[in-house]
């Protein structure tokens, strides 16, 4: 017996704790390898989708559906998204006129779930069908169309527009047979050539320069007419204030004429008044004794500084100057 060697209660936990870990690593590493084991007999197909087998190159004619599937290890799943989509195209199309019109489309489809095997057998992945039968049957279907169209601008037309989109949907119909079914297509857009552009352009830009002169002649005529109505309006003043001025002036007219007319019987009452008190006296006093007292006022005249004397040749008296004929007569 050895008294040599001594104890170290160290000695055993150190052991113990080195043969522990190789066994937790093992336990890891067995539980990777089941858990890989395992995900290869399971599969997950995502929601809208469904999956096709193919194994050893041979496609399984069974689809698997949304959800968790058990499957051969062996077996290869390729996706089929069969929700809806948009497929959006851009294509030229030419015209009777050999005028290439762009044309914007957009294509809603999806694809059958039923035919997933038959579409990965002949043709393979949806990217593949859909470059394969729905494009080059798009572009065909166009271009047969389009040729029935006379010219470019008539593509501008809601009539032909909706024919396009009818015939096209027709078309596209046979398209189920190879698994995808449309659903809708719609024309998003049209850009007609560049020549029909501009000329457009042209046409719309003369129309409204033509809109715009009708306007300006218009605003014209108002103007004018405006303006014949002032000046209508205004000769029509300027005629009323004649009239006015004129039937003013006939009033004064009148009233001078009548106040003429007063003033010359006025004047000839005095004048016959007064050739009756001269006739009266002359009856009184006799013609000559008229004349003497005549005479004596143009003396009293003559006094007074009038020295316009009329002489009576058959006399030497100054004689002042009478009508004696008017006073003959009225006698």
């Amino acid at each position: 017996m050895n008294t040599d060697a001594k104890f170290n209660p160290l000695d055993t936990p150190q052991k113990g704790k080195s043969k522990f870990v190789p066994m937790i690593l093992g336990g890891i590493i067995v539980i990777l390898v089941l858990f890989f084991i395992i995900s290869r007999f399971l599969t997950t197909i995502p929601a809208g989708n469904v999956g096709v087998g193919t194994l050893f190159g041979k496609v399984q004619s069974d689809i698997y559906t949304e959800g968790i599937h058990l499957i051969n290890p062996l077996v290869e799943i390729t996706l089929f998204d069969a929700r809806q989509k948009t497929y959006k195209e851009e294509m030229g199309v030419p015209s009777s006129d050999q005028l290439i019109t762009r044309f914007d489309l957009s294509i809603q489809y999806r694809l059958i779930k039923e035919q997933a095997p038959v579409m990965l057998k002949e043709t393979g992945t949806p990217t593949e069908v859909i470059d394969v039968h729905m494009m080059p049957l798009l572009r065909s279907l166009m271009r047969e169309i389009g040729k029935s169209v006379p010219r470019a601008e008539n593509f501008y037309e809601q009539a032909v527009q909706q024919r396009i989109q009818e015939e096209l949907l027709t078309g596209l119909s046979v398209l189920a047979q190879k698994g995808i079914k449309i659903e809708k297509l719609l024309i998003r857009d049209v850009t007609l050539p560049s020549i029909i552009t501009n000329a457009v352009m042209r046409k719309k830009e003369a129309a409204q320069a033509a809109e715009k002169a009708k306007e300006e002649l218009k605003k014209f005529r108002v103007d004018q007419a405006r303006k014949e109505a002032q000046a209508e309006a205004e000769k029509k003043a300027e005629l009323i204030q004649a009239n006015k001025k004129k039937e003013v002036m006939l009033i004064n007219a009148n009233a001078q004429l009548e106040a003429a007319r007063i003033e010359a019987k006025a004047i000839l009452v005095r004048a016959e008044a007064e050739a009756a008190a001269k006739r009266k006296i002359i009856d009184a006093i006799s013609l000559e004794g008229y004349l003497k007292l005549e005479s004596m006022a143009v003396l009293k005249e003559l006094q007074d500084g009038n020295h316009l004397i009329i002489m009576d040749p058959n006399t030497t008296s100054p004689l002042p100057f009478l009508n004696l004929d008017r006073i003959q007569n009225r006698r």
